[in-house]
């Protein structure tokens, strides 16, 4: 029978104030405080700061003072910081979040005393297990949404549920994959001797049993194989079967608890094949039907199979679809739309025009009844939309759309990623 694993806990929401929480006022300034627990909790943090809100954290400077003989002496000094943010960096497979910025004038940064200079460059880095406030001059309704998204346990909110291992002879990638991101968290590589006569195939069946053994202790390492609702081993040709039956061995040879560990999570191993062992095979995995039905409750299940719908129409009835701002504005004005399908990108431009426009056009579309999937660009799906511009919408009734709107798109919208894609004409 399945055992029932406790779900991570979620982001912590230390503190509310503002108009945007205080008095609930739509687009509202407000802060929150928060304390990151978990490597995917930065991912949140990611999509909830954009350019132009502030951010408080605990940091390091180094700080130059001048003494009264006009000697300058520097220390690197552990301080609290408010900064402007400029610039967002996230590395997903390092678990790093980076915001460089600028010093802010605050009352509750004593920059001036520690011998600061407000209006200076600094990064911040955030961490698990360090609190941070992001105070923001307008939360519109998607920032909201994923602030309750980031601090409630709802159900593939950014927590792998799914991993998977790609594999061939000498080569395996172990993958997390969660509604966010579909991240490398390690990569074995190891040279492998052909088989030829009986030393040669001895020698050559060490060499794999060490290589398999270097892939199982990457995959505990990096996974709680309790809390996974699926673990896919894929690959081309033989080396996945025998990789699953190696560890079937293996988890009988181990005993004690990681082997009892092993052996409990073996009953959600699939294989399934790949046309390879790089990331890129992601995508033919997350379509598979076996691992969509162990994930169908999940969020990324649900945009996987909300873009392989959108693809289908777009080459059987590609009335029935729209890509690009203009298009699936106006499609969405006419109350056509039923799944729009959004990259996250769009949130998180520097423009606060675009931003605003990527949340009307949410609002708009919800108030019409379509449903909503907003796909990460750290996500092997996310980067497919994004080759759309990041606008699309699967349409409730053909609607020939007029192709001049795609090549009217304005210059600004294609700086911001919102222009269509101009390599085929739509019509």
């Amino acid at each position: 029978p399945d055992t029932q694993v406790p779900r991570r806990s979620p982001m912590r929401l230390l503190k509310r104030s503002g108009d945007a929480f205080v008095h609930g006022k739509s687009n509202a300034a407000g802060e929150v405080r928060l304390l990151p627990e978990h490597e995917e909790d930065l991912w949140h943090a990611y999509n909830l700061i954009v350019v132009g809100d502030c951010v408080a954290a605990t940091t390091f400077r180094k700080v130059q003072r001048e003494t009264v003989t006009g000697s300058t002496t520097s220390e690197r000094l552990k301080i609290q910081l408010r900064i402007e943010v400029r610039r967002v960096d996230f590395d997903p497979e390092a678990g790093e979040l980076r915001l460089g910025g600028v010093i802010t004038a605050d009352g509750q940064v004593g920059a001036l005393a520690e011998g600061l200079r407000l209006g200076a460059a600094h990064t911040l880095q955030l961490e698990v297990s360090r609190p941070f406030s992001l105070s923001k001059e307008e939360w519109d309704t998607v920032a909201l949404e994923r602030l309750l998204e980031a601090s409630n346990d709802t159900p593939g909110g950014g927590r792998a549920e799914l991993a998977a291992v790609l594999l061939q002879p000498g080569l395996a990638n172990v993958c997390l994959i969660s509604h966010g991101m579909s991240v490398v968290k390690a990569r074995v590589e190891s040279h492998l001797p052909r088989r030829g006569n009986a030393a040669m195939a001895t020698a050559a069946a060490k060499a794999t049993d060490k290589w398999r053994a270097q892939v199982l202790a990457a995959l505990l390492q990096h996974t709680d194989l309790d809390a996974l609702k699926a673990l896919v081993v894929a690959g081309p040709g033989f080396a996945k079967d025998d990789f699953v039956r190696w560890a079937t061995e293996e988890a009988a040879r181990r005993g004690g608890e990681e082997g009892k560990k092993l052996a409990r999570s073996l009953p959600k191993w699939l294989a399934v094949h790949a046309s390879s062992a790089h990331k890129h095979a992601l995508r033919e995995v997350l379509a598979d039907p076996a691992i969509a039905a162990r994930v169908a409750d999940t969020k990324a299940a649900g945009e996987v199979a909300a873009l392989a719908e959108f693809l289908t129409l777009l080459t059987r009835d590609p009335d029935r679809v729209a890509y690009g701002y203009r298009h699936v504005l106006a499609a969405t004005e006419q109350g056509a739309v039923h799944r729009l399908l959004l990259s996250d990108n769009l949130f998180r431009a520097r423009s606060l025009l675009r931003r605003r426009q990527a949340v009307s056009l949410v609002e708009s579309a919800r108030a019409s009844g379509a449903a909503l999937h907003v796909f990460s660009s750290h996500h092997v799906s996310g980067a497919q939309l994004a080759s759309f511009s990041g606008f699309a919408a699967v349409l409730r009734y053909a609607l020939p759309l007029d192709p001049d709107d795609v090549e009217d798109e304005d210059e600004g919208e294609e700086e911001e990623g919102l222009s269509a894609p101009r390599t085929t004409p739509r019509r």
